[in-house]
């Protein structure tokens, strides 16, 4: 059985990627956190209190990705 870690995080900022050859948009992620235990960023915010992730991605692709909204990371060992 593979176990699997959620993560959730906030978009914290989207730019586009200066001195790049390619048309590439920075997204800039942070991890959730809350101090009332009935809110579910409470619950990742126990497991995950800090992090952040950074990655370069096309441009066309940026497009989906909104800031300030939430999305959940799931890690998985690979193949």
């Amino acid at each position: 059985m593979t176990h699997i870690t959620r993560c959730k995080m906030t978009l914290r900022s989207k730019g586009p990627v200066q001195g790049s050859t390619e048309s590439l948009t920075r997204l800039h992620f942070g991890a959730v956190w809350s101090a009332n235990p009935a809110e579910e960023d409470a619950i990742y915010g126990k497991y995950t209190p800090y992090g952040e992730y950074t990655v370069n991605v096309a441009a066309d692709r940026a497009e989906h990705f909104e800031a300030g909204k939430d999305y959940y990371f799931d890690i998985s060992p690979a193949f």
